[in-house]
């Protein structure tokens, strides 16, 4: 019998290869677990519950639609700092021949007091707390491996759907730069899930996928439409969405106003290994209404890096939202910034395991309003907020 030995210690530069390697898997995993809830379906037959919880105290320097000149920083224990908190059911049924059936429903959850629904961030009449129960997705779609996907239901946007999988800092519209400025007390309507909704999703060739998705309007407008081209191959990837949305009545689904709107984000990135770096160029048009039309213009554009530090990351994102059209003035209390809102947001995302993560995280709020009273005037307004959280998938 030979003697049981002890394996040569490996050079320190192979160690620290070890080490990236290990650290990039975990993020990856990390933000392919956050990421796939949005939209995709469980990936064997059966039925899966899954969710995911985020807490972060902290405190924060004005609403997330951003602050305005007479904000005073709160704080306060917020139940999703990262990504907001959710649950979920999803499943599959193999039909035979390649098809299959497939469902999903998923609820926000306010795990900081247990109530349904996002936040208290927006007021009545959209009133985002009193979020119906399964507002996050409702939906169910047959799909084949080779021919896609069909969706009918309440389904996330395809706008947001690209903003959040090509950010550094994912799905997070508290922190975020890129989610703040274009969904948060932005211009945009449609909000990130659209009602009544058709959605074809192309089978993956060579790299490249598209889906398109049509919202009908049962009579509350004329109902929305978007679409999304995307490619991924190695380490680079890029895509374009664009959409169209008139029917906006302002509820949980739609957005914040009767306005219709036009919008079109392109994204890239390419990952470095040592560092991985998104970049994000948009626009946004608001056409108003019939009776009260406008023609509104707004640039966005945003760029944020991921580096793997030890057993996390070092995340940064900086986004910004601007107009050079002469706009509406505002009481100089609303936030939102209708001339110009830019975010920065620099922290560190550490990794207990796959599923549970810890962060730190510092952002740099700073508005523009053009405010009443006559004449109007342009109002600055800075903020500095801080969170540290905890963030379990399930």
């Amino acid at each position: 019998m030979k003697p049981r030995t002890s394996p040569a210690p490996q050079p320190f530069h192979s160690r620290a290869r070890l080490h990236w390697a290990r650290a990039l898997g975990t993020a990856a995993a990390l933000s392919a677990t956050t990421l796939a809830a949005q939209a995709q379906p469980a990936a064997g037959p059966g039925l899966q519950v899954y969710g995911l919880v985020d807490a972060a105290v902290g405190r924060f320097a004005g609403p997330a639609a951003g602050i305005n000149a007479q904000d005073r920083a709160v704080t306060k224990l917020d139940g999703g700092g990262m990504s907001t908190s959710h649950w979920g059911l999803r499943g599959t049924e193999d039909l035979g021949g390649g098809l299959s059936a497939q469902f999903e429903l998923s609820s926000f959850v306010r795990n900081d007091s247990g109530a349904t629904g996002r936040s208290d961030a927006l007021p009545a009449p959209v009133n985002v707390a009193a979020d119906p129960v399964f507002s996050r997705a409702a939906w169910v779609g047959v799909s084949h491996r080779d021919w896609g996907r069909v969706r009918l239901g309440n389904v996330t946007s395809l706008l947001f759907l690209n903003a959040i999988t090509s950010n550094a800092l994912g799905d997070s519209t508290v922190l975020g730069p890129l989610n703040l400025v274009t969904f948060i007390g932005s211009p945009l309507t449609g909000g990130t899930a659209w009602a009544n909704s058709v959605v074809y999703d192309s089978p993956s060739i060579a790299g490249l996928n598209a889906s398109v998705a049509h919202a009908i309007s049962e009579g509350q407008g004329g109902g929305n439409n978007a679409a999304r081209l995307a490619y991924a191959r190695g380490p680079w990837a890029a895509s374009l969405a664009w959409q169209i949305v008139k029917k906006n009545p302002g509820t949980f689904a739609d957005g914040t106003s009767p306005n219709d709107t036009r919008a079109w984000q392109l994204a890239a990135s390419y990952d470095f290994e040592l560092v991985k770096l998104f970049a994000h160029l948009g626009r946004i048009d608001n056409r108003g209404t019939a009776a009260a039309p406008l023609n509104l213009s707004y640039r966005v554009w945003d760029v944020s890096a991921a580096v793997p530090v030890g057993a996390g990351r070092v995340l940064a994102g900086y986004a910004v939202r601007r107009t050079s059209d002469t706009v509406g003035p505002v009481p100089a209390t609303v936030a939102g910034g209708n001339v110009e809102r830019k975010v920065f947001t620099l922290g560190y995302d550490y990794f207990l395991s796959k599923r549970t993560d810890l962060y730190a995280m510092v952002m740099r709020d700073s508005t523009q309003t053009r405010t009443l009273p006559a004449p109007p005037s342009v109002v600055s307004a800075q903020g500095t907020s801080f969170a540290v959280g905890l963030r379990h998938r399930f």
